[in-house]
């Protein structure tokens, strides 16, 4: 279900936390769909359950997931979803764009970068 580029940059963690988030958007994952536990996960990736331990928290500090003690953890109502990762992925852009302009990146070419991604996701799709 879930695949992590091992010898990638991003930390694990972050790749897994990004990786759901995209299947909650995508509705690949229902709402109250139970995700696989810790272990499995961990298992089946061949990483540290302390790691997919990691990634869950952040979902759900996020409330992107929630947990019922001792029966695991679910995917939350998916327009509080949506929401929260449109808001986070905003946020990041935001932060991303302030410290190109600061480095003397232009509003032109930011523009064309947009337009570059947007064909580009639009392709994929």
């Amino acid at each position: 279900m879930f695949s992590l580029d091992l010898k990638g940059g991003l930390p694990l963690y972050e790749q897994l936390y990004g990786r759901i988030s995209e299947l909650i958007m995508s509705g690949t994952l229902a709402e109250d769909e139970k995700l696989p536990t810790v272990r499995e996960v961990a298992k089946d990736l061949g990483i540290n359950p302390n790691t997919v331990q990691k990634a869950y928290r952040s979902l759900e500090q996020d409330n992107l997931i929630y947990s019922v003690p001792a029966k695991g953890s679910y995917i939350a109502k998916r327009d509080d979803a949506v929401s929260i990762v449109r808001e986070k992925a905003m946020s990041e852009f935001g932060a991303a764009a302030e410290t190109a302009v600061r480095r003397g990146i232009t509003k032109q070419q930011l523009h064309m970068r947009i337009d570059l991604i947007v064909v580009k996701e639009e392709e994929y799709i």
